[in-house]
């Protein structure tokens, strides 16, 4: 039996009204999407005329407007607006997701502070030689150091009831510690070379600086995973950081800009990538590209879907031990990897030793009995057992 004429005007107005209801709500998820970022925002519109044609489909088919094959090409179009409107916030939605459960590169120092028993710091494998009484020497240094003098007051400052080590043990980052040095804040500071920059604030203060090798370290260079290229030259990297090269494609990667990120001035790892660059000029970075810290610089590399074309750089021991990122590739250097072998060998063109820095003249009696054990044997095997190079060898027990 057809359909009567008052029953098809209702379908037909159910039809116009289930068509507004998608394209407001198409419209407004886009909009939600491309400008307010909310990628949980659904489009009610189009379940909602999905579920009236198959009712149409059922009880209207007879009418020309709801005939089965009127009905079936209207589905298909709309699955395919759908899909078009839906995938978007579907894919977005998945990358929020993966990024909250993902573990930040930037270090817990609790886990490597010495106060607690189940801390991962290196331990001797006997008494240590030098026993310290308090008030002990105030340490400070690099976040990428931390586990080591932390190892150091842990072996030689045997605490007593109602003392911490905090009280003499600090992680200020690398600019921070030379600042509270120079301000006689803290004794010594374990961290590399001074920047330029600290180096004429020091000469202007009329401190002299003393530092005193302890270790080696590669300063290393990553991408993400999923990047193709595989190494870069010294040449190279310079040409990138000067903004010279800008394309991943020039280097033997996609097509795609190249976005180098780098750190804040004086921190150890933006001194270091100073050195580097030598007398060709380093190109300044855009305030989104300068990461505040080394785990912040990580945690963007490995971040794919955001930073796909990112560049990066860290130290060795912080970015393969320190974090549990492994969504990033450490980069050959002119066909040298970096590893404990090359930068004995002194191949790996990116080696550089840290140091205890004190300020001559200022050294107390254990703070120089400090500086000579972690020299010593015992010193350099801390140095050692936490995942360092260590300065000269720890002799054979």
């Amino acid at each position: 039996m057809n359909q009567t004429p008052k029953r098809s005007i209702w379908y037909t107005f159910f039809f116009i009204l289930g068509l507004l209801a998608l394209l407001a709500g198409s419209f407004y998820g886009t909009f939600l999407l491309l400008f307010v970022g909310v990628s949980m925002s659904l489009t009610l519109g189009f379940p909602v005329l999905i579920a009236g044609y198959i009712y149409l489909w059922v009880r209207g088919y007879k009418h020309p407007l709801f005939s089965r094959k009127t009905c079936l090409a209207w589905l298909a179009i709309l699955l395919g607006v759908g899909a078009t409107v839906l995938y978007p916030l579907g894919l977005a939605f998945y990358r929020d997701y993966l990024r909250s459960i993902s573990v930040p590169a930037e270090i817990s120092q609790s886990q490597y502070n010495p106060q607690y028993a189940d801390n991962k710091l290196a331990k001797l494998d006997a008494p240590a030689s030098l026993t310290l009484q308090a008030p002990y020497p105030t340490m400070d240094g690099s976040t990428a150091l931390y586990p080591i003098y932390a190892a150091f007051a842990q072996a030689i400052y045997p605490l007593k009831s109602g003392e911490y080590y905090s009280d003499y043990v600090s992680l200020s980052k690398t600019g921070e510690a030379y600042e509270r040095l120079f301000a006689g804040e803290v004794d010594v500071i374990f961290v590399p070379a001074p920047s330029k920059a600290h180096q004429a604030k020091a000469k202007e203060l009329g401190i002299e600086l003393r530092l005193t090798p302890i270790g080696k370290e590669a300063f290393v260079f990553f991408v993400n995973a999923k990047n193709p290229v595989d190494g870069l030259s010294v040449a190279q990297i310079r040409q990138i950081y000067s903004g010279e090269i800008t394309n991943w494609r020039e280097v033997g990667g996609h097509d795609q800009r190249i976005r180098a990120f780098q750190r804040p001035e004086n921190s150890g790892s933006q001194t270091a990538l100073q050195k580097i660059m030598g007398d060709t000029p380093l190109q300044a970075a855009p305030r989104e590209d300068v990461a505040g810290s080394m785990g912040g610089i990580i945690d963007r590399v490995s971040d794919y879907y955001n930073f796909s074309d990112a560049l990066g750089y860290s130290f060795l021991f912080y970015s393969t031990q320190m974090t549990a990122k492994k969504e990033i590739k450490l980069l050959d250097i002119d066909g040298i990897t970096p590893n404990h072998a090359n930068i004995r060998a002194g191949s790996y063109p990116f080696s550089n030793d840290f140091y205890a820095v004190t300020v001559i003249g200022r050294e107390s009696e254990d703070v120089r009995k400090l500086l000579e054990w972690v020299q010593s044997p015992q010193g350099q095997e801390l140095v050692q057992k936490t995942g360092y190079v260590p300065f000269t060898e720890p002799s054979s027990p």
